[in-house]
């Protein structure tokens, strides 16, 4: 199976695939991938912890995919069940459908589909906007690229052409962010600037612009970031952050099971798995790459705690063909390759 962008938003249920401008690259310093193997990835200056110290997180970086364009028939709406059951293949892509679901009922309520160009719907107008990576983490979406300030603030602000659609106005700033809200007053907002777009998830967020200001206050520098606070955090995405997807958290917010009470699954591909041998993991990463040949790696780093530690020898890297695991000193490692993922 040759993995393309295509594919994997098709696999989230989502008709959209990254940038048609091409595929920008991970050093960009906005986003994505990025840092050194002995350090942490750059989209983690965008992470911090909640008022219990927990955080959750969902990372894709667009530009790793192939974008040539997959034949009919070839992808299947599912992958196999031994790639469904090994965490390390399972956890990066429920977190893909998961994040799939989160930008794609965000962008469609600020009428900014075409940040992330429609494949296979006409309906969405492309826009020169656009983003090369996607972070879902503690309640907020935060997409780095190339981002046309005037074009976006003239989206949100133009007088609503449906009865859903809603009109924004520029009511705060931060940064270099200027701050929307909606004009009737209900609780939302998305702040803009030229590098990133940062948007609320979910309709229950008590404090939508402090919910967005809180992630940008952290790449800027100004509010302590969750590899600063803490330092497990910072040894599991050093040793296991990078890849193109990368799913994980720490504390309360690492949701082991993708169909859990989150519902981070949406319903989708992976939506009967669990991992009860992950269970009692205080924290960790799953994070794969696809090499756009049908194969790929993927790494893994968890705080062992209350986890069965031979079930995780075991279970992480079970589908691959080459795979490594080390525990010790309470935390897991693990590396993995496939040759083929069908």
């Amino acid at each position: 199976m040759t993995v393309n962008r295509r594919d994997v938003l098709k696999l989230t249920g989502v008709s959209m695939a990254a940038g048609a401008a091409g595929c920008l690259g991970s050093d960009d310093e906005d986003g994505n991938g990025g840092g050194g193997e002995d350090s942490p990835p750059t989209y983690a200056q965008w992470l911090t912890t909640d008022d219990e110290g927990a955080v959750g997180f969902i990372y894709i970086d667009w530009s790793d995919f192939d974008e040539s364009e997959s034949d009919e028939g070839t992808q299947d709406d599912e992958l196999g069940e031994k790639y469904q059951d090994d965490p390390m293949m399972g956890l990066p892509m429920a977190g893909t459908i998961a994040a799939g679901f989160a930008i794609g009922f965000g962008l469609s309520s600020y009428g900014l589909t075409g940040v992330l160009e429609a494949t296979d719907s006409e309906d969405a107008e492309s826009l020169d906007s656009s983003a090369d990576a996607t972070l879902v983490a503690n309640r907020t979406v935060v997409l780095p690229g190339e981002i046309d300030t005037d074009e976006v603030a003239d989206i949100l602000t133009a007088e609503p052409e449906s009865t859903f659609a809603r009109q924004y106005e520029r009511s705060d700033g931060i940064e270099d962010y200027d701050i929307y809200t909606p004009v009737d007053g209900s609780a939302d907002a998305i702040a803009v600037s030229g590098s990133a777009i940062v948007f609320v998830s979910g309709n229950d967020v008590t404090d939508p612009v402090a919910a967005v200001k809180t992630p940008i206050e952290a790449a800027a520098g100004d509010a302590e970031r969750a590899t600063e606070e803490v330092t497990d955090i910072e040894w599991f995405l050093s040793a296991a952050g990078h890849g193109a997807v990368a799913f994980g958290g720490y504390g309360d917010e690492f949701e082991t099971d993708p169909n859990g009470d989150g519902g981070t699954s949406g319903g989708g591909a992976f939506s009967d798995v669990e991992y009860p041998e992950l269970e009692g993991l205080e924290g960790g990463v799953s994070s794969l790459s696809l090499d756009g040949d049908g194969g790929g790696s993927g790494e893994f780093a968890a705080i062992v705690g209350d986890a069965d530690a031979s079930a995780l020898e075991d279970s992480l890297g079970s589908s691959a063909d080459e795979r490594s695991v080390d525990v010790g000193d309470d935390r897991v490692t693990a590396s993995a390759t496939w040759d083929a993922v069908e």
